[in-house]
């Protein structure tokens, strides 16, 4: 069951696609264990952070446990929008199929100044939800429903894409879902 104590923040509609080393297509090619690309399509009524009711949303992506520069990726910022479409592709090279059992991929919207700070608008963790990479407990693999299931079929599927809208949360600091949720 859904928790419902937060408000909603939006949706945010991507595609991913595991691409196996053998399709992976750079000069690396030859020692690359394949890449993981994040098409960052659209978000949809995104939650105003300024009182005159729009934003200039920006999507960030991380792929944790976080391994050098390559790992933080992000796409252009959208003027004036709550519902901004990036049609971003985010590529995360040298990645297999078997690490991203054990991975992470966190998807942020922000609300870019480019003044002072962004604010914070939204986000989701897509992974395995285990709560655990190397056998240890950890806070950023607690993915549920869509965040799971999205997952699942990209990790099912190497080499074609699979798309599905996410809820956003309003914090990054706890699931908006109960553990009883299995959807």
């Amino acid at each position: 069951m859904e928790d419902l104590s937060y408000s909603p923040r939006g949706d945010l509609i991507i595609a991913l696609k595991f691409v196996p080393p053998d399709a992976v297509s750079s000069r690396k090619a030859r020692r690359s264990r394949g890449a993981l690309h994040v098409l960052v399509k659209e978000a949809k009524s995104l939650a105003a952070a300024r009182p005159h009711g729009t934003a200039d949303p920006v999507c960030k992506g991380l792929l944790l446990p976080e391994k050098g520069k390559t790992s933080k990726q992000k796409t252009s910022v959208c003027r004036k929008t709550l519902n901004p479409t990036w049609n971003h592709t985010l590529i995360f090279e040298d990645t297999s199929l078997q690490e991203l059992t054990e991975r992470s991929l966190e998807l942020s919207v922000w609300d870019h100044d480019r003044l002072g700070t962004s604010q914070f608008l939204g986000g989701c963790r897509l992974n395995l939800g285990k709560g655990k990479h190397g056998g240890r407990p950890v806070e950023w693999m607690e993915a549920a429903g869509m965040e799971v299931k999205l997952w699942e079929q990209m990790l099912e599927r190497p080499n074609l894409w699979v798309e599905g809208s996410i809820m956003l949360r309003p914090t990054m600091d706890k699931p908006i879902y109960s553990s009883s949720m299995t959807e």
